[in-house]
């Protein structure tokens, strides 16, 4: 029998000294063979993450390894110096990161940037590297590849960003490739392809796969073996097949128990789940023929030469105590959709009347009071947070702003309910925003968005970085707000699932228009729009073991 391509042996990694000492990985151990793709899972802050970075040598400077050997077809990389691990990275051993908007350079193209790796590992220059560049990109599911290769990391969305990510770890071809959550941005129909292209690059080039997700529906797509993360330590690990048909660990058993699905929405008998609206008078929000067009500019004098209609003629209602699902690829137009419902981008044309008030008319200080009304969660919690500040002021910044909360011992003790509301401490609130995993991050932002009593909340993919355990929690508390407090939300997001579990309308976006909408068990059960299929037919599903 072959060895392993990898084998990591007792690996121990602490932070900190003394009595503040913390074990993030604590005594793992694990194999993975060429050809073989190995799935950590997990909850957030227990330890993938850091074991990942481990492998790739690129752990902070308060890490420290205290045990433990990480074997690369023979040779020990902890042994390496730096300047041959500088071979390792990008050539050998590449890592798709989960966070994209900070892993990229902001002032280099996307072409640039996957040159860069083509140049190092693969010596490709001049129209050579160019050629491969594009088809990169395309591979991964970028339109327009070769004009879009000299845009920069701003000029693409959430899920594109990640595609140029996998595009760059996929240049040096190498034998393992590290995924850590690479298709948390993406939605249903780009996930079901990057997927297929990992699995292509493996079968064609014997590649192994370490891929960490919180994801069972994608892990069971994935895996040849899973292991199972909690504490720092492995709890569980087996083969797929094995670990889906009878889940050992009781936390493995919690995992499946949290995933949301129109099962257990049923079983928890929502009685007014798909109850139907006929006034539109008594909605909350009233959105009509919407449209957010962007002007292209071109020549010297940049005249306009044409537009791109982001949302082009959008209509939709949401109601007071209910949630609108909105779904669709990747640039289709949702979040840009959910701005513009804010006044954060300028409306081209048509009408956006809240609470009885045309909000497109409101302008300075009658529309910043009126957004205390309307909150905004967005996808990517870490650029959405100012670095600078702690935990507690990012929180209580827009009580201060909008007059809630009375006194600062007040406005602390509310911050000290958020965090807990959301699932983490509230001697949290003296950290910054670095010091929290992606999960946790997106947590606060949620916190941060309740603290100023909103009555409709525009949640776009505020559960896309969180394991399925705290993705639960979530769930249950918008619910639990929304059966309290008569909150309504914009819910913009890839995962059918929360749709089916949390939604009572889902409206489908396609290129800036609205294809189909309906109630959930409508559209969901029996779609009519060709997309709608499409898009319902790339749902990972959970294979159980045979």
């Amino acid at each position: 029998m072959s060895s392993p391509l990898l084998d990591v042996i007792n690996l121990q990694i602490s932070f900190g000294e003394g009595e503040l000492v913390e074990y993030a990985v604590d005594g793992i151990s694990f194999s993975i063979n060429r050809g073989q793709t190995f799935v950590l899972l997990g909850e957030s802050g227990s330890g993938k993450s850091v074991t990942a970075l481990s492998i790739m040598r690129l752990l902070p400077a308060a890490a420290r390894i205290n045990q433990g050997n990480i074997i690369l077809d023979g040779v020990d990389l902890l042994a390496l110096p730096e300047s041959a691990m500088r071979d390792v990275r990008g050539g050998r051993i590449a890592m798709i990161f989960q966070e994209p908007q900070t892993s990229l350079n902001p002032v280099l193209t996307a072409g640039q940037q996957i040159g860069e790796t083509l140049k190092r590992h693969k010596n490709l220059r001049g129209s050579e590297q160019h050629k491969r560049s594009i088809e990169l990109l395309d591979a991964v599911g970028i339109p327009e590849p070769d004009r879009r290769i000299n845009e920069y990391p701003h000029q693409f969305s959430g899920g594109m960003k990640q595609r140029i990510m996998i595009a760059i770890a996929l240049a040096g071809e190498p034998e393992l490739l590290i995924a850590d959550e690479p298709t948390t941005a993406l939605d249903v129909t780009i996930q079901a392809q990057v997927l297929d292209i990992l699995r292509q690059l493996q079968k064609d080039t014997g590649m192994a796969i370490l891929f960490i997700t919180h994801d069972l529906a994608v892990a069971s797509e994935m895996a040849d073996h899973v292991a199972v993360m909690r504490y720092g330590k492995i709890v569980e690990q087996n083969t797929r097949d094995s670990f889906y048909a009878n889940p050992g660990h009781p936390y493995s058993r919690e995992l499946f128990a949290a995933l949301p699905s129109k099962a257990k929405r049923d079983s928890e008998a929502q009685s007014s789940h798909t109850e139907q609206k006929d006034n539109d008078e008594h909605a909350l929000l009233k959105v009509r023929d919407l449209k957010v067009h962007f002007p292209i500019k071109k020549g010297f004098l940049k005249k306009t030469v044409g537009y791109v209609r982001a949302v082009d003629g959008v209509s939709i209602d949401i109601y007071s105590g209910q949630t609108l699902a909105m779904v669709g690829e990747s640039g289709s137009g949702k979040t840009t959709m959910g701005k513009g419902i804010l006044q954060l981008l300028h409306a081209t044309d048509g009408s956006v009347v809240f609470d009885g008030q045309e909000l497109t008319q409101l302008k300075g200080k009658a529309l910043r009071q009126r957004r205390s009304d309307i909150q905004i969660i967005f996808q990517d919690p870490y650029s959405s947070m100012n670095p600078r500040m702690m935990i507690v002021d990012v929180i209580a910044e827009g009580m201060i702003a909008q007059g809630i909360g009375g006194s600062k011992q007040q406005r602390i003790k509310r911050v000290d309910e958020l965090l807990e509301q959301v699932g983490l401490e509230p001697k949290h609130k003296s950290r910054y925003p670095h010091e929290f995993s992606g999960g946790q991050r997106q947590r606060i932002c949620i916190a941060r968005a309740l603290a100023v009593e909103p009555k409709l909340i525009v949640c776009d993919e505020p559960t896309s970085a969180l394991d399925v355990s705290v993705q639960a929690q979530i769930l249950d508390l918008l619910k639990d707000l929304q059966k309290n407090m008569g909150l309504a939300y914009l819910f913009i997001t890839h995962n059918i699932s929360v749709v089916e579990y949390l939604a009572h309308y889902v409206a489908v976006m396609y290129q800036g228009k609205i294809v189909e909408q309906g109630t959930v068990d409508e559209v969901l059960t029996n779609p009519q729009n060709p997309y709608t299929q499409k898009l319902l037919a790339a749902v990972p599903r959970i294979k159980t073991g045979t």
